[in-house]
């Protein structure tokens, strides 16, 4: 660990970088991975596309896991067509829910 400052990872904050950088993620819910890439997102959920004309919303407080790759989220050169890096973006949260 760095001793640089502290960061707070949450599924929220990895979705985010997901969804910005246009990435495909694999979402550990309930037992079962799902592929796909994040098409929407709210502080309640996100709708995952499979690309095979399938999505499914999964409640943020279902996963358990979220897995990219790096690749796909970091450009060496900073030239990725879907820009993630140095502006400030808020994570996608999970609330309280209601009854």
């Amino acid at each position: 660990m760095s001793g640089k400052g502290s960061t707070l990872f949450t599924v929220g904050t990895l979705l985010r970088h997901a969804q910005d950088a246009g990435a495909p993620v694999r979402l550990l819910v309930q037992g079962t991975w799902l592929d796909g890439r994040i098409v929407g997102a709210d502080g309640l959920g996100v709708v995952l596309d499979d690309g095979n004309a399938q999505q499914v919303l999964v409640r943020l407080d279902a996963i358990v896991a979220v897995s990219f790759s790096r690749a796909d989220i970091d450009e060496p050169d900073d030239r990725a067509a879907r820009s993630h890096g140095r502006r400030r973006r808020d994570p996608i949260e999970a609330g309280p829910v209601g009854g």
